[in-house]
């Protein structure tokens, strides 16, 4: 299997990667994620905008230019034939700087197999708990995923699906997914700051144009009518249970269902424009 590292495209058993990089000795780095559908990488220029906005904010330089990348990046996936995978580019803090201090940054790029929620998690919605926890620059993607993978077990315990952080009586994220709420009112709400705004999540409000973007109190999640979450390999996943409080979102007809289609519909639309104007 063919990667990218730090601008050539190499095996990934011939990569060796410095131990002195505080990506592995302190946790700091940022990276991005997105997928390969039918051969088309899905909404590739919105990746790499919130990459090389993300290492900007994190101070961190990339050691391959956004053309570049680019162009390996296709390079890669002709190589590796895998039509739909999930590619992770990962840029480091970086070695030859202290073991505290942003140094020589290394850019790391791997295809992998990708793996969705089942065909009944869409249709019938699943479970989330909660827990307090702010991420650290909540606007970058980074690699510090700490606190989802430790709390992994009472997930597992709690039969439940993934995790919503909630800050301060404020409803933020979960590990790997941006939320949305509809009240009773019918109206669409998604928190505006301090996430990371997910490539879906901006896909989406673009095309429903009618979405607030807001601070989100507990109260109203838990008043609200239905819930649900977007992400790369989320798509768009009803919220039937949320702690103690239920929804309805994948009955027929609901508001989640609309914008399922509607994400379907974008996908689809993205996919055919780039394969016919090859």
């Amino acid at each position: 299997m063919k990667c990218i590292f730090n601008g050539q495209l190499r095996d990934q058993e011939e990569v060796s990667f410095p131990i002195d990089d505080i990506a592995l000795l302190r946790g700091y780095g940022i990276f991005d994620f997105f997928r390969l559908s039918d051969g088309v990488p899905l909404f590739i220029e919105d990746h790499l905008d919130r990459f090389y906005k993300g290492a900007e904010l994190a101070r961190l330089t990339s050691p391959v230019s956004r053309d570049e990348l680019k162009r390996l990046l296709f390079e890669m996936f002709e190589q590796n034939r895998m039509e739909v995978s999930g590619i992770r580019i990962v840029l480091t803090g970086g070695n030859g700087n202290g073991a505290y201090a942003v140094g020589k940054s290394n850019l790391i790029v791997t295809q992998e197999p990708i793996s969705f929620p089942t065909d009944e998690m869409f249709a019938h919605g699943v479970k989330l708990i909660t827990h307090e926890y702010l991420r650290d620059l909540p606007e970058v993607k980074t690699i510090n995923y700490m606190t989802g993978i430790w709390l992994q077990q009472q997930i597992k315990e709690s039969g439940a699906f993934d995790v919503l952080y909630i800050h301060k009586g404020e409803v933020h994220e979960l590990t790997r997914s941006n939320i949305f709420i509809v009240n009773n009112e019918g109206e669409l709400i998604t928190p505006k700051e301090k996430v990371l705004h997910g490539v879906t999540r901006k896909r989406l409000i673009n095309a429903i144009g009618n979405v607030q973007q807001r601070n989100i109190s507990v109260g109203e999640l838990a008043n609200a009518r239905e819930v649900f979450i977007t992400g790369t390999t989320k798509k768009v996943l009803p919220i039937h249970t949320i702690d103690q409080w239920t929804y309805q979102s994948a009955v027929e007809g609901s508001k989640t269902s609309e914008v399922m289609k509607v994400l379907a519909q974008l996908e689809s639309e993205y996919v055919h424009k780039l394969v016919v104007g090859k």
